[in-house]
C-alpha cells in the first residue's frame, strides 16, 4: 500500500479484541504465532544494530546499509502507522539431536542427494509467496471486522528488523545463533510484519520487554534480563563452536561476511578460495547453527508428544521434482532449466551462476573423501573450466577439477 498519506486516521482496537481475531484467523492459514508492537517504537537494540553496520559486519549485503536508521525505527518512513503485527510460520519441527542431514552437518559424501545439501527452508515453495499470502488472508479478515483498518505487509522485503520486532511481540527470544527461537517451536520459523493504523488499547508502549504472543503456542512465562536477547541460551555455545567459519561472534552478533549462507546465497561472486574446504558439502544456505541447538532438539522431541502443534504447511515440503536431479546435473543446467525448475523457490535467490559455482565447490570437496566414482564430475568440471563464459565460474571449475583429479586413486 505505497504512498499512504501521513495523516491516515488511527483506529482504536482493544488488545483483547485483536487477540481474539488473531486466534480465529491465524490457524486456518497455518500462522503459528502472532503478536503486536505499539508504534512509534525505537528498537531496544538500535545502537547495536547501527554499530554492526558501521563495523562492516554486513559483508556484501549492501541493501542493509541503505538508511539503517529507518530499519531501527519501523514508523520512520510511515508516520501513519500506529502498530506493527508480527507473524511467524514454521517450516521445520526442530532438528533431531542426531541429525544425519548433510545440510546441517556438512558431510561431503557423493551418494548424498543434492537436496540434502540445501538448507531446509529452501527445499519447497518460496516462503515469500506462501507466508505473504497467508498474512494477507489474516489481515483481510481483520479489515472486514475493523472498519478503517489500513495495512502494509512485508515478508523479508521491507526495511524492518523482523527478529527484533518478533522479540518485542513475545514470539520468542534472540539466540546466540542470531535466530529467533521459540521455547517450544525452536527456530525453524519464517517471519513477516504488517504495519497498521491500529492504536491497540491495553497494550504496553513499544520497546518494552517481551510478553506473550496474542496468538500461538505460549512458552513458559519468563521475564528476560537486561541482556534479554541472549539470556535463554545461558552458557551454551554449541552454535558458535560448530560454525565452521567463525561467523558467530562472542557478543551474540553475526559476521555476515564469514557466513556460509551469505557465501552460498547472497554473494554474486564465489566462496573465497581459502575457505572452500569449510563449505564442505553445503550447497545452498546453512543449518549448522540450528541443527546443534538444544532448543531445536527439544522442539523435535515435542513434535512426537500429544501437545505438539499441527503439521508444518505442505508448501514447505520437498518438491518431488527436485529428486530428478543429481549434483552433476546442476553443473549442466541452462537458464531455461533453472527458470522452469526454481522460479518459485528460494533457490532462485542464488541465481544460476551461483548455484553452479556452489555445486562445483561441493564436487571439489568430495575428493577429500577419497572416493573413486567422481570421474564424470571431473570431466564436466574440466570442460566448464575451459569453455564457460563466466570467468568466476571457470576459476571455481578449474579448482574443482584439480581437487577431484588429485583425490581419485
Amino acid at each position: 500500500m505505497p504512498g499512504l498519506p501521513d495523516n491516515v486516521p488511527a483506529i482504536d482496537v482493544p488488545v483483547e479484541e485483536l487477540g481474539r481475531l488473531l486466534k480465529d484467523l491465524c490457524p486456518g492459514v497455518g500462522i503459528d504465532l502472532a503478536g503486536a508492537v505499539a508504534l512509534p517504537c525505537t528498537l531496544p537494540h538500535r545502537e547495536r544494530w547501527l554499530d554492526w553496520v558501521a563495523e562492516g559486519r554486513h559483508g556484501q549485503l549492501d541493501y542493509l546499509v541503505r538508511n539503517p536508521e529507518a530499519r531501527a525505527d519501523p514508523a520512520a518512513a510511515h508516520p501513519w502507522a500506529r502498530s506493527v503485527l508480527v507473524f511467524a510460520q514454521r517450516y521445520s519441527d526442530g532438528w533431531p539431536a542426531q541429525d544425519p542431514d548433510p545440510s546441517a552437518c556438512g558431510y561431503a559424501k557423493d551418494q548424498v542427494p543434492w537436496l540434502r545439501r540445501v538448507a531446509r527452508y529452501a527445499r519447497g515453495a518460496d516462503y515469500h509467496d506462501v507466508l505473504l499470502a497467508d498474512i494477507k488472508s489474516v489481515t483481510a479478515g481483520l479489515t472486514a471486522e475493523l472498519p478503517g483498518l489500513l495495512v502494509r505487509t512485508a515478508v523479508d522485503t521491507g526495511p524492518y528488523l523482523e527478529r527484533e520486532l518478533a522479540w518485542l511481540a513475545g514470539l520468542g527470544f534472540l539466540g546466540k545463533n542470531t535466530c529467533l527461537i521459540h521455547e517450544r517451536l525452536g527456530s525453524g520459523i519464517f517471519l513477516g510484519v504488517s504495519l497498521t493504523n491500529m492504536r491497540i488499547q491495553g497494550m504496553g508502549p513499544g520497546g518494552q520487554p517481551p510478553g506473550q504472543p496474542l496468538h500461538g503456542v505460549v512458552a513458559r512465562p519468563r521475564r528476560l534480563a537486561e541482556d534479554g536477547p541472549l539470556s535463554l541460551c545461558g552458557k551454551c555455545t554449541r552454535c558458535r563452536d560448530a560454525c565452521p567459519t567463525g561467523a558467530l561472534l562472542p557478543d551474540g552478533g553475526l559476521d555476515a561476511g564469514r557466513c556460509l549462507s551469505t557465501w552460498t546465497i547472497e554473494w554474486r561472486g564465489r566462496t573465497p578460495p581459502a575457505d572452500r574446504p569449510a563449505q564442505d558439502g553445503i550447497l545452498f544456505g546453512c543449518d549448522i547453527c540450528q541443527a546443534v541447538c538444544p532448543w531445536n532438539h527439544t522442539a523435535a522431541r515435542r513434535r512426537l508428544s500429544a501437545d505438539s502443534p499441527g503439521s508444518v504447511k505442505p508448501d514447505y515440503d520437498e518438491f518431488p521434482a527436485h529428486a530428478q536431479l543429481r549434483l552433476a546435473d546442476l553443473l549442466e543446467l541452462t537458464e531455461q532449466d533453472f527458470h522452469s525448475r526454481f522460479r518459485r523457490t528460494p533457490l532462485w535467490r542464488g541465481h544460476l551462476a551461483g548455484l553452479r559455482r556452489n555445486a562445483l565447490v561441493v564436487a571439489g570437496n568430495l575428493s577429500r573423501a577419497d572416493l573413486s566414482n567422481l570421474a564424470d564430475l571431473a570431466d564436466t568440471a574440466a570442460r566448464i573450466a575451459a569453455e564457460d563464459d563466466d570467468g568466476l565460474t571457470r576459476e571455481v571449475a578449474a579448482w574443482c577439477s584439480r581437487n577431484i583429479e588429485e583425490g581419485i586413486p
